[in-house]
């Protein structure tokens, strides 16, 4: 373990100036889920453990001007029982019920998990597809960024060392409907091997629009945009989503590792691509 002291700050403001002073030495602390872990691997060797668990500023789920706003210390268990997101955008409560198992989503937050960078990072894709932003802050100011351009490589983002995210924000969905897969090696906590989210715009199976995203599948969470530009204005049928999905396999530069071949991954991609399609077009599998 390393050498580590702990600060709690009361206020946004207090947060800011403290990461002005401290930097990347400030580790924040919410459900602690990523960063606990990091500790004991000695993978974080030092610092400050900012606590934010109780700070107001970064609470809170709500509708404002067209868009739903989560607070970046909004835990997973509570934004699937949000009335907001039960309201909505339903989808996100159902993927996030995917997420790891109950004591971690009582412990982890969204902007944790997008922060964590991870290729396979589970929340990623669905919110690309919801064209989520960030809400960056710090004491010279806010800024916001779309997440897809946030992540730079595996653990890797352009979150400046003085800044934290204060909220994650997506407009709400007038039309359409979603699908998100997770193949994972076993269930509860698992690891994805890949996933794929997809929102449609879509009359009687006729492509207004789509967006596609995908993890696991390349350094950083992806969306498929030559994929996506192969559904739109297609009639689909089941075989139709089959042939088209294949064009996913050309978008992407999976890995070998402990959990899959590249190979692997790459064939799977698209069937869990076509599976996601069907499944927000309410086709039965």
């Amino acid at each position: 373990m390393g050498d580590f002291r702990f600060f709690r700050p009361t206020a946004l403001e207090e947060l800011l100036d403290f990461k002005a002073k401290e930097g990347s030495k400030a580790r924040i602390l919410d459900g602690g889920s990523n960063v606990l872990v990091y500790i004991k691997e000695g993978t974080i060797p030092g610092g400050t453990l900012v606590d934010v668990k109780f700070l107001e500023a970064i609470k809170g789920i709500e509708v404002r001007e067209g868009r739903v706003e989560i607070g970046a210390g909004e835990l997973i268990a509570d934004i699937m029982e949000s009335p907001v997101i039960k309201k909505e955008i339903p989808f996100l409560r159902d993927v996030l019920q995917k997420f790891a198992n109950p004591l971690v989503r009582n412990m982890a937050t969204l902007a944790g998990n997008i922060a964590d960078s991870s290729p396979i990072g589970d929340t990623i894709p669905p919110l690309l597809v919801l064209e989520a932003q960030l809400v960056l802050a710090s004491a010279k100011g806010q800024r916001v960024i779309p997440l897809e351009e946030f992540f730079t490589g595996p653990g890797k983002n352009v979150l400046e060392p003085e800044e934290v995210i204060l909220k994650v924000q997506f407009p709400v969905p007038v039309q359409g409907s979603g699908g998100h897969i997770k193949l994972g090696l076993r269930k509860g906590t698992s690891c994805s091997v890949a996933s794929v989210a997809v929102w449609i715009v879509a009359e009687k199976n006729s492509v207004e629009d789509i967006r596609i995203a995908l993890g696991g599948v390349a350094p950083t969470p992806i969306r498929a945009r030559k994929t996506e530009s192969s559904f739109k204005a297609q009639s689909l049928d089941w075989d139709r989503i089959s042939a088209l999905s294949e064009t996913v396999a050309e978008e992407i530069s999976p890995i070998t590792d402990v959990r899959g071949s590249a190979e692997y991954r790459r064939q799977v991609s698209v069937s869990l691509l076509a599976k996601a399609v069907r499944q927000a077009l309410g086709m039965e599998e």
